[in-house]
């Protein structure tokens, strides 16, 4: 009772960040600081009282771990929310990082988290069957999407994608039924006001990434370069087969111009592979 008793206090004191890592290694303690800081969030408390610049959705994946690093190194107050809190893997950036562990399908526990904020990034996504792909890349960013215009988020960021050619779509079928729903009720709701990322192959490092995922990704500096600078460039402009020409995006291009559409107008509504590229450094 006294250690609950402590972790609610704590809850209200100290970030959700160093809550959850310093609690990590004790079993069921992890559990009782999560609980603790949602209720706090619910109440107003914790991160409920601060406004963010900008909350990432699916903070801790690969594209949203990188949007946290970049608006973290810009100085940004930022909110991640995802189902693991903080990320296990500890960096000096991420003690400029909210973390908050939460249910994109449970909006009362981190609705709070939107009060104020300047923008919103929803990189929420993941492949399996077709009931699966379509309510996580497209039911999850819905809600983000409705929860965001209900509190007044003036900006809002969709990671989307390139989708395949026939016949390599067929499988990902849910994938990109879901992704389009979701792109549709972004531009409904911010209509003026939204930035829709369609990144071709996403590329770069990633700690304890899956090794077949891995070694998909270490052909990107390869891949990208040779469709961008050859004449195979210009078959993507192909029927059918044109995708497959497609620049691979790497992950630091997709993730900067993520956070920079969060924070304000971009050039474009919607971004291709060639538009992003034009973000990499």
């Amino acid at each position: 009772k006294k250690m609950l008793s402590s972790l609610s206090r704590q809850a209200h004191q100290v970030a959700p960040t160093k809550l959850m890592v310093a609690y990590k290694g004790l079993p069921g303690v992890r559990m009782a600081v999560r609980h603790a800081v949602l209720r706090n969030v619910q109440r107003g408390m914790c991160s409920g009282e601060k406004t963010y610049d900008v909350v990432v959705f699916g903070g801790n994946g690969f594209v949203g771990s990188n949007v946290c690093r970049i608006l973290a190194e810009m100085g940004k107050k930022v909110a991640a929310i995802n189902r693991s809190g903080a990320p296990r893997a500890k960096e000096s950036w991420m003690d400029s990082v909210d973390y908050i562990a939460g249910d994109v399908f449970t909006p009362d526990a981190w609705r709070p988290v939107l009060q104020g904020a300047g923008g919103v990034i929803a990189s929420i996504g993941a492949f399996g069957n077709y009931e699966t792909m379509k309510r996580l890349n497209g039911d999850s960013n819905i809600v983000v999407a409705e929860e965001a215009a209900g509190a007044g988020v003036p900006r809002m960021v969709f990671v989307s994608a390139s989708f395949p050619p026939f016949p390599a779509s067929v499988p990902l079928r849910g994938y990109i039924e879901g992704k389009e729903a979701a792109e549709a009720v972004v531009r409904d709701r911010f209509p003026d006001s939204h930035v829709i990322l369609k990144p071709s192959v996403i590329f770069g490092k990633q700690e304890n990434a899956h090794p077949l995922i891995a070694a998909i990704r270490a052909l990107g500096p390869v891949q990208e370069p040779l469709m961008t600078n050859t004449p195979l460039k210009n078959l993507s402009t192909l029927p059918v087969v044109g995708g497959v020409f497609l620049p691979w995006s790497p992950v630091e291009a997709v993730a900067r111009a993520a956070a920079e559409g969060a924070l304000g107008p971009l050039s474009k509504l919607t971004l291709l592979p060639d538009d992003i590229a034009q973000f990499k450094k």
